[in-house]
């Protein structure tokens, strides 16, 4: 087999190479979804918020708010006030020098 000459036909062949095997595991496995649009959507706010703010300078910058965002989404996603949540996680923590772990997602039932 000759070797691609294209680059972008080399780029996708090495993807399809290296991720061949899940690929279609949409039609394997129920309930796997055939995109990951949900995904996209679910990080585009802090990708909008870091391009908004011009992005990090250091890598300890990125690297603090990639935390924060992930854990903001998830605060979100459990249906919690994010500043909240936070507030009270630093008061617990000057308290007692310990980060209470995330909440769970509130019942929606009564």
């Amino acid at each position: 087999m000759r070797p691609w000459t294209n680059r972008h036909a080399r780029r996708l062949a090495k993807r399809l190479f290296d991720y061949g095997d899940d690929l279609l595991t949409f039609l394997e496995i129920e309930g796997v979804p055939k995109s990951n649009n949900k995904g996209e959507r679910e990080i585009r706010p802090g990708v909008m918020m870091r391009k908004v703010s011009f992005g990090s300078y250091s890598q300890q910058g990125a690297r603090t708010r990639s935390i924060l965002m992930s854990i903001y989404r998830t605060l979100k996603l459990r249906e919690q006030d994010p500043l909240k949540e936070t507030e009270s996680a630093l008061h617990t923590y000057m308290l007692t020098g310990v980060l209470p772990p995330l909440p769970v997602k509130l019942s929606s039932g009564g």
